[in-house]
């Protein structure tokens, strides 16, 4: 069964959406700037009443910056989201997988790729700061890692993280747009961020498997493959 209906319930419907055995929760709020308690609270009730079956395993995609030291852990999406981590892993069916940023085709306007795209299209004027690490990871991969590891049975109440081999400074994930949709970004630089550690190894182990390369210029494929076509002719 699948809860929600954005990007990543998309890249999984086809696996689990007709699967008793397995609840994909993929309802979340999809703005981590967000900050009204009732959104918070809607996501929190969603999970709460997600029906436990013997026997069944409940799927909740949490964030990996949670744990980032640069303030952004701190904001209330991110509290939420440490919440909901925590309301997961209680069940005796819950699994959590950490997600980065993950990049596909949606319109949301919030992810940081499609941030970084309009604000490169438009010549607006964004703040970077340079201390700051983020970790691109494309959707099909998400969805590849995570059917194996559920479906290899990962533990209940595991919580492992998919994501690229390596986290990039902000610096070099807009030098990357830059060179790839061939436009100058218009930003100012602040002193602020932390670096993005993230482990790896469960995810780099099932995407070996999976002929999938986490490594090496993953970024500037997977941001060429949906980005690319923003290029001037």
């Amino acid at each position: 069964m699948i809860v929600g209906n954005g990007l990543l319930a998309q890249s999984l419907a086809e696996r689990y959406a007709h699967d008793p055995g397995v609840t994909i929760f993929a309802s979340g709020v999809s703005d981590s700037g967000e900050r009204r308690p009732a959104e918070f609270e809607r996501e929190r009730r969603r999970l709460q009443d997600v029906e436990y079956r013997p026997g069944s395993r409940l799927v909740y995609f949490g964030s990996c910056a949670v744990v980032v030291g640069d303030g952004l852990a701190q904001t209330p999406y991110m509290r939420h989201k440490r919440d909901m981590e925590a309301l997961a892993l209680s069940r005796a069916d819950g699994l959590v997988i950490r997600l980065p940023q993950a990049v596909g085709i949606t319109s949301n306007p919030h992810t940081l790729t499609n941030y970084l795209r309009d604000r490169l299209l438009s010549d607006e004027r964004f703040t970077l700061w340079s201390k700051a690490e983020r970790n691109l990871v494309d959707i099909d991969h998400v969805a590849a890692i995570a059917t194996a590891l559920i479906d290899d049975g990962l533990p209940p109440q595991s919580l492992v993280a998919i994501a690229a081999q390596r986290s990039l400074p902000m610096a070099e994930i807009v030098a990357i747009f830059e060179h790839v949709m061939k436009r100058r970004a218009n930003y100012v630089v602040e002193d602020k961020g932390s670096p993005l550690p993230i482990e790896h190894r469960v995810a780099d182990a099932v995407a070996g498997r999976l002929d999938i390369d986490l490594g090496g210029d993953y970024a500037q494929r997977v941001i060429r493959k949906y980005y690319g076509r923003y290029a001037p002719a």
